[in-house]
């Protein structure tokens, strides 16, 4: 065997060697460290669903103050229009055009 030959072959040995280490998996401590367990996933969902459920609360009280001032609201439940309807011989309400959902009654 030729100089020329054993340099080519110590230099393809170096290099499968190399894309096999590539291929090797590789632990990373940080991420590992970093997953949540199933018990703080739900935590951050009840959380979530609380802040939501403020906000449609937000929502159905903006409406129903808007509808008051003689504009029209939005219903939470089927987006239709909420106005105030004021009967000569019932109370006043505060309705959803819609689905006839009574938000408020004079």
């Amino acid at each position: 065997m030729s100089d020329e030959e054993a340099i080519e072959s110590e230099t393809e040995e170096a290099a499968s060697e190399a894309t096999e280490s590539e291929s090797e998996a590789v632990l990373d401590a940080d991420a590992a460290t970093q997953t949540q367990s199933a018990e703080e996933l739900r935590a951050t969902v009840e959380k979530q669903q609380e802040q939501i459920d403020e906000l449609n609360d937000l929502l159905l009280d903006l409406s129903t103050r808007v509808a008051d001032g003689n504009s029209m609201g939005v219903c939470p439940d089927c987006h239709g229009a909420v106005i105030k309807v004021n009967p000569w011989f019932r109370p006043a309400r505060i309705k959803c055009t819609d689905c006839e959902r009574v938000f408020h009654t004079y």
